[in-house]
């Protein structure tokens, strides 16, 4: 098993416990809150087809799906949430998928923010 194979199996296992019956894990990534990177804490971002669940030390965050990641650039892009988190360069296909799932589900109808109601 490779590099990417693992960090999709340890992204997958963190949100595991947390996923609602029939929830689809879309992609995910970890991000850190701190600058130093041996110490910084990180939080596990997965992206589903109904939530941003954000798995950290302080345990679960669920936030709605509509949110976008934005075009990521640079060393680590930044995040603006309840705090800001740091995603460095080697997730930022993940940002990206996080993102184009989102557009696809809008374009099919099935926006995140009609499927809560």
């Amino acid at each position: 098993m490779g590099y990417r194979e693992r960090r999709v199996e340890l992204i997958a296992k963190r949100a595991a416990p947390h996923l609602e019956p029939g929830e689809q894990i879309q992609t995910g990534f970890i991000a850190q809150t701190g600058w130093w990177i041996f110490t910084a804490p990180v939080a596990t971002f997965v992206a589903t087809d109904r939530a941003i669940l954000i798995v950290g030390r302080d345990g679960v965050q669920r936030m709605p799906r509509d949110f976008r990641f934005g075009e990521p650039s640079g060393l680590y892009h930044q995040i603006e949430l309840d705090r800001t988190y740091k995603v460095h360069r080697q997730y930022y296909p993940e940002l990206t998928a996080a993102d184009e799932a989102l557009r696809g589900m809008r374009d099919r109808g099935n926006s995140p923010e009609s499927e809560q109601r």
